[in-house]
């Protein structure tokens, strides 16, 4: 479970690197923190926290579903596997915000923006690059 928490907190570090860089770069700023931390309130420093912990907790989910069935099952080296492995997640997740944005509390409030957009479409990618690049480098199944 240790090398499961240091992957996830590592990998989870590497997506806010690459948002930032993203968000310094784009002439899209699209915060993810925001994203999942302002599902009901806009508040801070209530948002920020929720932000954090929903982001961690989930990089924690995703680095369990990873060890226990996408590295073993998907072609390539580790490094690919796992980025391989966080391009499906996003292609299953992303739909759903269809149901999310009508009711998402900083979309309503204008704070973040759409996920329907060409632009958080692909800074979308590049930050599931950068975590599945580190989950996959970094991941090593106990032996």
């Amino acid at each position: 479970m240790k090398r499961i928490l240091v992957t996830a907190l590592a990998a989870g570090n590497a997506y806010l690197a690459a948002m930032w860089l993203d968000n310094k770069l784009s002439s899209h700023p699209f915060n993810d923190l925001k994203l999942v931390g302002q599902v009901f309130t806009t508040d801070a420093p209530a948002w920020v926290i929720t932000g954090l912990a929903n982001h961690f907790g989930f990089s924690v989910a995703v680095t369990l579903v990873y060890a226990k069935w996408g590295y073993k099952r998907l072609p390539g080296p580790t490094w690919f596997r796992g980025i391989l492995f966080m391009q499906l997640e996003n292609a299953i997740l992303y739909p759903g915000a269809a149901l999310l944005e009508p009711r998402h509390a900083g979309m309503k409030s204008g704070q973040v923006p759409t996920l329907f957009s060409w632009k958080t479409f692909w800074g979308q990618i590049v930050r599931h690059v950068a975590f599945g690049l580190a989950l996959g480098s970094l991941y090593k199944p106990d032996v």
